[in-house]
């Protein structure tokens, strides 16, 4: 008995959290490549910015994203190994909760002109989401109602 409620509070802060498994999936795989590649800091951050070269950042910006993104790829390789372990339903909502967290991050920095495109740049790649530019943002970044859906589950 002990046991089944053990595994009921395991499961219980995922369930929260993965609203839609092909997106759980997207993202596990597309940060299992990087951080699996032997150049993965600068594979993440070289695919964040390709994702979002739409946004046209000044040199200052792409400066502070430059950073940003190593940042956090130190931040997802050590939340990403963590869940790689064991698979956990605990590990996979710390996961989760680090990628919502770089979003809030990266918004903060855009304009809000950008943070517009930015918005209208996933209702066109939710139309194609084969393309693997698109595929690649859908899976690195947010939109307004998966990120909506990802920070307001506890």
């Amino acid at each position: 008995m002990k046991k089944i409620v053990l595994m009921l509070l395991l499961i219980v802060p995922m369930i929260g959290k993965a609203q839609n498994p092909n997106d759980i999936v997207d993202r596990i795989t597309m940060i299992q490549f990087i951080v699996d590649n032997p150049n993965g800091q600068l594979v993440y951050r070289q695919t964040k910015n390709w994702c979002v070269d739409f946004l046209s950042f000044t040199d200052n910006q792409q400066d502070v994203m430059d950073k940003l993104f190593n940042a956090q790829y130190i931040d997802i390789a050590v939340a990403y190994k963590a869940y790689a372990e064991d698979h956990s339903p605990v590990a996979l909502a710390s996961l989760i909760d680090v990628t919502v967290k770089q979003e809030f991050y990266f918004r903060r920095l855009l304009t809000p002109t950008q943070l517009d495109n930015y918005r209208a740049k996933f209702i066109e790649a939710s139309e194609a989401p084969d393309d693997a530019k698109n595929k690649a943002l859908l899976a690195l970044f947010f939109s307004d109602e998966v990120l909506t859906q990802y920070s307001t589950k506890e």
